[in-house]
């Protein structure tokens, strides 16, 4: 339970840290209000910066959540697409990425790096240490190589 705590904890803090540092423009698109450029959205699953606009049926390229919507005051809801609750969602995720950071698969290099990039991503949003750009090319290098090897969902990473 405690550990579930921790996550609740880690992901709110995640997501705030994403909505006060990447402010937001108008809109459902994110948009740099230094920059004008377009940012993505934080997912409702994993918290991340995925979603190129909310409720707009865009696949979350890390948790591979369908965002129809739903967020935080309906948790409990089932999501048609997903065929969970946002809730069930949010475990299965934190679930797969327990299981990767606690991972000791030393011959297994995809494994290895996703781990290693995920917690410099997460240190980095915790510590508030590395400029947006920087955090978004982390983020962007863990997308990447998810997408290159066809992982949809961090919780197939175990599926093998």
């Amino acid at each position: 339970m405690k550990d579930q705590e921790d996550y609740i904890d880690n992901f709110n803090q995640q997501r705030e840290f994403f909505q006060k540092n990447f402010a937001l423009k108008i809109g459902r698109q994110r948009t740099d209000l230094k920059s004008e450029d377009i940012l993505k959205n934080s997912c409702p699953v994993c918290g991340y910066l995925t979603l190129d606009e909310r409720d707009s049926f865009d696949i979350c390229a890390i948790c591979f959540w369908e965002d129809d919507g739903i967020d935080d005051f309906e948790e409990n809801n089932d999501s048609g697409p997903n065929h969970m609750t946002l809730k069930e969602g949010r475990e299965v995720f934190h679930e797969a990425k327990r299981k990767l950071l606690t991972s000791n698969f030393g011959d297994d290099n995809l494994i290895d790096t996703l781990k290693n990039k995920f917690i410099s991503l997460d240190n980095s949003i915790e510590e508030r240490n590395l400029h947006k750009t920087e955090i978004i090319e982390l983020q962007n290098e863990i997308v990447d190589l998810l997408t290159k090897n066809k992982i949809y969902g961090l919780e197939k990473l175990f599926d093998k």
